[in-house]
């Protein structure tokens, strides 16, 4: 879905999640960890891309997958939603419309990719 769809990277949603968060201490911890990993994930993604992700994941730990799907239904409505790329929204409404199976591929979270999938259901 990146580069066809939308434009997503993985620090930008987990630092939206680590905004919404509900403990304020906690907020303040994971925006500092946020910050530092937009700075050490280029250094670590060219090393070891497996690692440099999750290590950015590490941050959501202690937030409930019940909380995380609200984020992420969230996080597609008010952030990617608008704006999804015109051309590649109309191929695939053209792709649902024919009938054919579509399969989206994402490297994003999928408490983020099941609001942006089921949109199109």
């Amino acid at each position: 879905m990146e580069g066809s769809l939308l434009e997503l990277t993985t620090v930008r949603s987990v630092a939206f999640f680590t905004w919404k968060r509900a403990n304020f201490r906690r907020t303040l911890a994971a925006r500092g960890s946020v910050l530092l990993m937009a700075l050490l994930r280029p250094l670590l993604y060219a090393s070891n891309r497996t690692l440099a992700t999750r290590l950015v994941h590490t941050i959501l730990r202690g937030i409930s997958r019940d909380r995380l799907d609200l984020l992420g239904e969230e996080y597609f409505q008010y952030e990617l939603k608008p704006h999804l790329k015109r051309d590649g929204v109309l191929r695939l409404h053209k792709l649902v419309r024919s009938g054919a199976q579509v399969v989206l591929v994402s490297q994003g979270m999928d408490h983020v990719m099941r609001p942006l999938a089921q949109h199109w259901v």
